[in-house]
């Protein structure tokens, strides 16, 4: 049973905040509410649901909660920011019972696109907020596509026809059977390419990232977000799917602000941060390594094992390289003004994935770099997806 308990006041970047300590628990988690304009949050409590509540003496004021594990050696990091807009305010900032193999990502307010000139395609740089949702610690593995489409193919959602795994249709969904083919079919089953289960899995099209959205949704019992004949997505179901760009996002950026890579402590990149092709044309690339990681250059494909490279403040691993990630929106030009829970232009040519890959420099797998003229048909060698799906608070 976790008791709550409220410690004294005091300053921290020149912003009046309050602790809030979690004690009697075997894995502590410290949390702090700073304002601005530095007024005094008063009356700060800390819900069993993760949900921090605490009244300003004025409004409107921006906000930072940060948590920390030790309030002697530990590091505080950045857990969600915004604008507190009533005098009474709540933000949950944990959630005690995740779904398997996900995080609760708590949602907030954040600058999106690049802020340091490094992609004319993210820009303008503007404010977005998130709301609260849940996303896979790590890309979705080849074991998990192959599981999916067996139960699929059980059930007559989906069809295999020649070297391709297809919707009914008739869309693409899958690529089989090349040369570095991680999946393949064989007598009514598909096998997974001995060693390769819990590699990200590549050759998936924008339709069949969706498409397995929807599989994981029936096998869980959840709604299904998404329309299989006109591909529309219906953002209010709970069931499984692509985050947007700006969820995207603000996963990657776990809260640091006018940070290049996903981690906080520096923005440069080396084969230990994550699994990219180094070259000397980036400045803040400084891999001692150049070409492809060099623990796996002789992998076809080049990626490597699902959470491989540190976490971000959040959790999730390989927000940064191993392979793209397609997300829901349409390519367009960011906008330049505020918004809310973004899901991008209703209609377009190219569908987005981010995050890079291990063969794309270091550049390209920054938290702003935005690939933007693929269709929602190619099937990549470099290219995966994770799934999320949405917080229902209670």
């Amino acid at each position: 049973m976790r008791k709550l308990c409220v410690s004294a006041l005091y300053l921290f970047a020149g912003l009046c905040a309050t602790m809030v300590l979690p004690a009697q628990t075997p894995d502590l988690e410290f949390f702090r509410v700073g304002v601005f304009p530095a007024t005094i949050p008063v009356k700060p409590t800390l819900t069993r649901d993760g949900t921090l509540t605490w009244s300003n003496t004025t409004t409107p004021v921006d906000y930072v909660i940060e948590s920390t594990g030790s309030l002697w050696n530990g590091a505080w990091e950045p857990v969600t920011r915004g604008i507190a807009s009533n005098y009474t305010h709540s933000v949950r900032v944990v959630h005690p019972s995740p779904p398997a193999g996900m995080v609760f990502i708590p949602g907030g307010q954040f600058t999106m696109g690049d802020v340091l000139g490094d992609h004319s395609n993210a820009s303008p740089a503007h404010s977005v907020k998130v709301s609260p949702f849940f996303t896979q610690i790590h890309e979705v593995t080849i074991a998990q596509v192959a599981m999916l489409f067996q139960w699929g193919l059980t059930n007559n959602l989906i069809a295999v026809v020649g070297d391709y795994v297809q919707g009914m249709q008739g869309t693409n969904l899958y690529r089989l059977n090349r040369y570095n083919s991680e999946v393949y079919f064989l007598n009514g089953h598909f096998f997974v390419k001995a060693g390769r289960d819990s590699f990200p899995s590549p050759y998936v099209s924008w339709f069949g990232a969706v498409t397995l959205c929807n599989l994981a949704s029936r096998i869980q019992g959840k709604e299904e977000c998404y329309s299989l004949e006109t591909w529309e997505c219906d953002f209010g179901k709970n069931g499984f799917r692509l985050p947007t760009e700006a969820e995207w996002e603000f996963a990657a950026r776990a809260s640091l602000h006018a940070t290049r890579f996903p981690w906080g402590d520096t923005n440069v990149i080396t084969h230990s941060r994550a699994n990219y092709k180094s070259s000397t044309n980036n400045v803040y690339d400084v891999s001692p390594t150049l070409g492809l990681h060099p623990d796996y250059a002789a992998n076809k494909p080049s990626s490597s094992p699902v959470g491989t490279f540190p976490p971000n403040n959040y959790g999730l691993r390989d927000m940064c390289g191993n392979v793209w990630e397609w997300v829901w929106d349409w390519s367009a030009r960011y906008p330049s003004e505020y918004i809310e829970d973004p899901t991008g232009p209703s209609s377009g040519r190219f569908r987005v994935f981010r995050g890079g890959s291990w063969y794309t420099t270091a550049e390209r797998v920054t938290c702003a770099a935005r690939y933007t003229s693929a269709g929602p048909e190619a099937m990549i060698e470099d290219v995966g997806f994770r799934m999320v799906i949405p917080f229902r608070s209670q």
